[in-house]
């Protein structure tokens, strides 16, 4: 648990597979799951773990076998979401910002058509450089400050989710800004995300940290919450989406886990 707290870079699908191991060696599983979703409010994965537990217990089910099926279906999404980036287009110039895993394999699927990935930098967030490191696999990137996500000719604005909740997606702070200007200058707008991170709930108000701001201390939120209209494309595991209803998708993942 206290791994969990004290994490400041990986993401969603990391924080999930750490909570399940911790939820299947306890002697109270969905007690587990609640208090673990509280660490990072807005992280949808742990909304997900622990929604399917409390069906779970509802069913008699299991709740650590219930747990490791979590896993089970988070694997096969992630593979699914593969195969589905392909239907994204061909885009020559992306904007984004920070590092996501999805985003990464986005952008391994664009590399025949992908020419620069303009890297805005999400701060108080750490990942920079593991983003420049990644991202430079499939093309130039080219480090830009996050105010000046308005400055560049791109094709495409493509962010990772934290959550796609009922009200507002979620994802790293930056996000909103660079969705927002993107929209303005005219270009298309995606999100890429595995099915786990769309839960019906209304996004939480997320976690503030402190950023340093020219020498000042102010208190950041640690993600941006983002009205689903700005966002033309949702790239999923079920596919390539205009839109999607987050109470439908997370019903048809509790099935599969729970079948």
């Amino acid at each position: 648990m206290e791994g969990l707290s004290n994490e400041w870079i990986k993401g969603a699908s990391w924080y999930l597979e750490r909570a399940v191991e911790i939820v299947a060696g306890s002697e109270d599983p969905l007690a587990v799951a609640e208090r673990i979703r509280s660490l990072r409010p807005g992280m949808a994965s742990l909304d997900f773990l622990y929604l399917v537990l409390k069906e779970a217990a509802g069913r008699g089910v299991d709740l650590r076998k219930a747990a490791l099926k979590v896993s089970i279906y988070a694997e096969e999404a992630k593979r699914r979401l593969d195969e589905a980036v392909s239907a994204a287009g061909c885009p020559r110039r992306v904007a984004t910002i920070s590092f996501s895993r999805a985003v990464t394999r986005l952008l391994a699927s664009l590399s025949n058509c992908l020419e620069v990935v303009y890297l805005a930098e999400s701060k108080p967030g750490v990942e920079f450089s593991e983003a420049f490191t990644a991202y430079s696999k499939f093309a130039r990137v080219v480090p830009i400050p996050d105010s000046a996500v308005g400055a560049f000719d791109y094709d495409m604005a493509v962010i990772g989710l934290d959550g796609y909740y009922r009200d507002y997606a979620v994802n790293k702070v930056g996000s909103l800004p660079l969705l927002a200007t993107a929209k303005a200058l005219g270009a298309r707008t995606a999100a890429v995300f595995e099915s786990y991170k769309a839960v019906p709930l209304p996004a939480p108000k997320p976690l503030e940290i402190a950023a340093d701001v020219g020498g000042h201390k102010t208190p950041v939120p640690l993600f941006d919450r983002i009205p689903h209209r700005l966002l033309d494309a949702l790239i999923t595991d079920f596919g390539v989406l205009t839109a999607l209803d987050p109470d439908l998708f997370f019903k048809t993942a509790l099935e599969k886990i729970l079948k």
